[in-house]
């Protein structure tokens, strides 16, 4: 009986190792077992803001300057096609890795709850 429920014990670090590789591809920057993956991505939330206000005040300076000119037009026009989704994907990308990091976390849990019922 013993030996049954280290085979199985085996099998599943064995998938669970599996798993985390595959995690590990698709969470990039995230690295598993370092550190806790709240502050890094309480850091990727940071940098994502100043990917966010850079472009945003750089963006109010050229609107500035053409409606100074009085073609406001022409600075929205510029705002929204070169500074807009630039904001807008560092948004989406933060968006993404922190879904993927709570079902990491999730399957994480599965795991140990699995682990620790054997």
């Amino acid at each position: 009986m013993d030996v049954d429920v280290s085979q199985m014990r085996a099998d599943l670090e064995s998938r669970w190792r599996d798993r985390e590789r595959h995690w590990a591809r698709k969470l990039g920057r995230i690295r598993l077992n370092v550190e806790p993956i709240e502050e890094q991505l309480a850091r990727y939330r940071r940098s994502t803001l100043a990917l966010m206000v850079v472009p945003a005040v750089i963006g109010l300076m050229f609107l500035a300057l053409f409606t100074a000119f009085a073609r406001a037009d022409i600075g929205l026009g510029i705002v929204g096609v070169f500074f807009v989704p630039i904001i807008l994907f560092a948004w989406l990308g933060y968006k993404t890795m922190e879904r993927r990091a709570a079902s990491y976390l999730a399957e994480q849990a599965r795991f140990e709850e699995e682990l620790k019922r054997l």
